[in-house]
């Protein structure tokens, strides 16, 4: 869910590099066009500035305009705005004033600029003037509107204005450049670049050893999809390290515990057999008692190995179980005739109430079988003598429940949360003097849990102990080894 989350919110590198491009291109596009908007607005400012000063400089006295002391001045100023002028009153076919310039400009036509004469031709090429025409008029005044005195043709020699635009335009492309940079850098860096050196970051951390990392969000789908795997990776092998840890510290405590478990019964029976040796045993009796003492720390030994062998393979190995066809009730049946030794000799009375309906099922018999004897050998030497176990079972849909009930002291209350916990004891149920290393009741649960079943505890009403398994029903169908048995039949 978190991965599709991240995914909705999320767009295609490829759709990203579009979105750059399109940024470049469109910054440069515009930062030229806002270039040109800009300086040709410039450029209008001044030629309207520049074009005031030359009405103001002819003005509207045509009186004026043949005085030789007003055409120098007015020739000087119209040089210091690179304006060369000719002027026409339309009474003459010759200027009343006229620049130098203007007079050779004028030569150079074919015909003149009033009725007998075109006007000059307009040029506006790489260094050469550029024509305009304007009409000169008295000033409106009030109750009067502007009278046309004459006409000037103007020839403008350079620009409006004192800017290099040679280095302009270069600077505005490179301004355009940088623009266009800027925010593919603000439109990558942030979704693109920092990710990844986040992601570089993280990555040297967990080589490290620290693997809690968090990573920034990115709405870029493949940077996504790579940042949510890493935080999943990371989130894993935490994990894996914490339940590493937790099951060496385990296995430290189980050996240590087995190992002092251990060490009693092979104590005592080393004891024994030096009595025997030593003829301390005088009588036949006492040499009876210490043989079945050494018989019974034997049979103790072996109970620890089992079940050190059994948690081994469930535990650190995480072998499955192999799976066979086979009857819940013949199994416990066989159980309960194998335990009635051992049971008459405590005084116990073990009981099994089974229906006579099959009871199929999938499942390793071996760890079964060790379930069964773990919960009724339990039940036989915690419950007093004169005391009763009874073993049941029953099918219930696709489940099948079984259940060892005893009649012994039961278990506190304060152990039932505990009592499948590896290496625990109860003050009363499980103690040194019953036996055990504190492992068969977890080796009996994990095996259940293994077959897809469960194993609980708890008191009965009466009194005791009850400790209730299930296990998956099979289906009313040919078991795999009696599927294959009547296939080959057939084919024979």
């Amino acid at each position: 869910m978190k991965r599709l989350r991240r995914r909705n919110r999320s767009l295609p590198l490829r759709l990203w590099l579009i979105v750059a491009v399109v940024a470049i291109t469109g910054a440069g596009f515009l930062a030229q066009l806002g270039t040109t908007v800009l300086v040709g607005f410039w450029e209008q400012q001044a030629s309207d500035a520049r074009l005031d000063s030359v009405r103001q400089t002819l003005g509207s006295d045509t009186s004026v305009w043949q005085n030789p002391a007003w055409q120098r001045s007015a020739a000087s100023s119209l040089a210091s705005m690179d304006v060369d002028a000719a002027v026409f009153t339309g009474q003459t076919a010759q200027p009343v004033f006229a620049t130098s310039s203007a007079r050779q400009l004028l030569d150079t036509g074919d015909q003149s600029p009033t009725n007998s004469v075109a006007q000059p031709s307009s040029v506006s090429g790489w260094g050469e003037p550029v024509f305009q025409r304007i009409v000169l008029t008295t000033p409106a005044r009030e109750g009067a509107s502007a009278q046309q005195v004459g006409v000037a043709y103007l020839w403008f020699n350079g620009s409006s204005t004192d800017v290099p635009w040679t280095l302009i335009w270069p600077l505005a492309e490179l301004g355009a450049f940088a623009l266009a940079l800027a925010i593919v850098v603000w439109l990558v860096g942030q979704p693109v670049i920092r990710p990844l050196t986040e992601m570089a970051n993280a990555a040297e951390s967990i080589a490290g050893g620290q693997l809690d990392v968090r990573l920034p969000r990115s709405p870029v789908y493949e940077i996504a999809e790579v940042s949510a795997a890493l935080e999943g990776m990371s989130a894993t092998l935490h994990e894996s390290l914490a339940r590493q840890n937790a099951l060496e510290s385990e296995r430290r405590f189980f050996i240590g515990a087995v190992a002092h478990d251990l060490r009693t019964p092979l104590f005592m029976l080393r004891g024994y057999l030096q009595g025997l040796q030593r003829g301390v045993a005088a009588t036949p009796e006492k040499a009876a008692h210490y043989l079945a003492m050494c018989q019974a720390k034997a049979d103790e030994l072996e109970r620890l190995i089992a079940d050190l062998f059994a948690y081994t393979r469930l535990e650190h190995l995480e072998l499955e179980p192999e799976r066979q066809p086979l009857d819940l009730g013949d199994m416990l049946r066989q159980v309960a005739e194998g335990a009635q030794p051992m049971a008459a000799t405590k005084s116990v009375t073990l009981a099994l109430d089974a229906p006579t309906t099959p009871a199929r099922l999938l499942g390793d018999r071996h760890l079964l079988a060790r379930v069964v004897e773990n919960l009724v050998d339990n039940a036989i030497r915690y419950t007093p003598p004169g005391g009763e176990v009874r073993v049941r079972w029953r099918a219930d849909g696709t489940k099948l429940t079984f259940s060892v009930a005893d009649s012994g002291p039961g278990i506190a209350a304060d152990d039932l949360a505990r009592l499948f916990t590896p290496l625990y004891r109860g003050e009363a149920s499980r103690n040194r003097q019953t036996g055990g290393a504190g492992i068969g009741l977890a080796i009996a649960q994990r095996i259940l849990v293994a077959h897809g079943g469960s194993l609980v505890a708890a008191n009965r009403p009466e009194g005791g102990a009850l400790f209730t398994g299930t296990l998956s029903r099979l289906r009313h169908t040919a078991a795999p080894a009696e599927a294959a048995i009547s296939s080959q039949r057939s084919s024979g």
